[in-house]
């Protein structure tokens, strides 16, 4: 039995779904043949329905030609069905004309009982019952936007589980989508404007990579006998926190920790990867363990990164991957996160809850909220996400590590992993959760910069109660910094920002995190137009006629 799902795709199939109606024979139904019936006697109506029914039960919906594929078809609400099956990609809202999702059947059999006996070409069922007798179910999801005229075409042919992406662009040069020109395979990365997002490295991102590689293999034994010890000591329920951190972002990373002090959070497993000196004795002067290995971030730069995607930031990006591979090889599960997060409640207690529906995949990733072609279907954020130890996801992470040079192609260690994922969960079955923008315990920049402002606001009401903020889709670290002072959730003090160790003064008698750390939020404004726990509205806007936000 194949049975293929396309959702959000109805509108689609209507045109062919009034052909097969018409080719159905126009089975009558009781409302559409009351007024004719009423002129036939009981008998004659008993006769006549009984051979209609007949006549239905028999004839196929879909022509000879399609028939070993295409015998029957349902629709079910989107919302019920993706409630009943958990996809793991974030859902995005029903819209007019997009609300169901739509059933095909290969055989009589693998129809709804109710079904095999119906005169109705296509009812609305419950995910329950559309899906009864399946054997098997291959589900499709395909955008509706009404702005492009598209096809989805089903072909009987030995199995794919990739769907192969045509457009109308010409062979060479600027290949943007054109009607006149004829259907041309194109990679799932191209969008109509002819932009590619996915182009292979060149030989010189996989000679960089393959550099890197040279170095962190010939240690990798050494690497993972100094950091057992380490990760035995500090693991809680066989989870460690893994961080990665340079100089110039270590005051994100102080005020994580000085924000944990002050709620009496735990965070005695979390393991800071310093890439330089620095800024492994700042991670252990608040208490994190921390782990510096010269021998493969000796040239991470000190600097923070100028913005997304320059030379600095992917650096830091390829000492993600290193990390947590590493930390992976060690058995434990790890949560991955950024540094330009707070805490308001340990995550942990989410990703242990055994009582979970969502406690038995893999992979839990936070939206990002960019829902676009570069990191379709996940959308998944590679600054916080949580790996349940196994050979799904190891495998995965080793796979991540020989990608490096996609990464240095694309300036985005997200892009990279979001591709890797979609290929070990097809090919591997790797249950992949995202943490979806729409619920509300894990809110990011996409939250933060939303231009109505309506879950920060909901947010500061005390209606939301999420674990954290990751100020994520925020230019570079300055803002974050400005942001989360504005936010309520800065803790660093003054005297402690942008300096190395022996550049902080301790007063006789303290210690770092009394000198450094504040028990209270300190507040200030800086942007009107961005969220602030009080009002800012005499400060200036960041954006051009941003509007107060208060």
């Amino acid at each position: 039995m194949v049975l293929l799902m396309i959702s959000n795709g109805v509108s689609f199939f209507l045109g062919a779904f009034l052909s097969l109606h018409a080719f159905a024979g126009h089975c009558p139904s009781p409302s559409s043949q009351s007024g004719s019936m009423s002129l036939q006697s009981g008998a004659l109506r008993t006769l006549r329905n009984n051979e209609e029914s007949e006549k239905c039960t028999n004839e196929s919906l879909f022509p000879e030609g399609v028939q070993r594929f295409a015998s029957g078809i349902s629709h079910v609400k989107k919302e019920d069905f993706t409630n009943t099956f958990d996809l793991g990609v974030p859902i995005d809202q029903p819209k007019k004309g997009a609300e169901d999702v739509l059933i095909l059947y290969n055989k009589k059999g693998a129809m709804p009982k109710r079904l095999q006996s119906s005169s109705t070409p296509m009812e609305l069922l419950k995910t329950d019952e559309a899906v009864e007798q399946c054997d098997y179910m291959n589900v499709i999801l395909t955008n509706y936007d009404p702005g492009r005229a598209q096809c989805t075409v089903i072909v009987p042919q030995y199995e794919s589980y990739h769907i192969q992406k045509y457009m109308r662009v010409p062979q060479t040069g600027h290949r943007e989508l054109n009607s006149k020109y004829p259907l041309e395979p194109v990679s799932r990365g191209h969008q109509s404007n002819g932009i590619e997002q996915f182009l292979p490295p060149k030989a010189s991102d996989t000679q960089k990579n393959w550099d890197m590689l040279r170095t962190y293999l010939a240690s990798i034994d050494d690497v993972l006998k100094e950091l057992r010890p380490i990760v035995d000591k500090i693991s809680i329920k066989n989870t460690v926190v893994v961080m990665v951190c340079n100089h110039g972002q270590s005051e994100l990373l102080l005020n994580f920790a000085c924000s944990a002090k002050s709620k009496n959070l735990d965070i005695s497993n979390v393991l800071v990867f310093a890439t330089d000196q620095e800024t492994k004795e700042l991670a252990e002067s608040v208490g994190l363990s921390a782990y510096f290995d010269e021998r493969n971030f000796a040239d991470v730069p000190l600097e923070a990164a100028g913005r997304y995607g320059d030379r600095k930031f992917v650096a830091m990006m390829m000492a993600k991957v290193i990390c947590v591979q590493v930390v992976g090889l060690l058995g434990v599960d790890i949560l991955f996160q950024d540094v330009d997060i707070v805490w308001f409640k340990s995550p942990l207690s989410f990703f242990h809850n055994e009582q979970s529906p969502i406690y038995s995949f893999d992979a839990y990733f936070q939206d990002d909220g960019a829902h676009s072609v570069r990191y379709a279907p996940w959308s998944s954020n590679s600054g916080f996400y949580y790996l349940r130890y196994n050979d799904r996801t190891q495998y995965f992470l080793n796979s991540l590590l020989m990608h490096g040079d996609l990464i240095l192609k694309t300036d985005s260690h997200q892009q990279a992993l979001v591709a890797v994922l979609s290929e070990h969960a097809n090919l591997y079955g790797l249950r992949v959760k995202v943490l979806s923008r729409d619920e509300d315990d894990f809110p990011g920049g996409y939250h933060f910069h939303q231009k109505t402002g309506k879950y920060m606001k909901s947010y500061f009401k005390g209606h939301k109660k999420p674990y954290l903020m990751h100020m994520s889709w925020t230019k570079n670290k300055d803002n974050k910094l400005l942001f989360f002072k504005q936010l309520g959730e800065w803790y660093l003090n003054e005297q402690c920002i942008n300096r190395k160790p022996d550049e902080i003064h301790i007063p006789k008698g303290d210690d770092f995190v009394s000198t450094c750390c504040s028990n209270t939020a300190l507040f200030s404004c800086h942007y009107r137009d961005k969220p602030s726990i009080k009002p800012c509205k005499d400060s200036p806007p960041i954006d051009k006629g941003g509007k107060s936000f208060w």
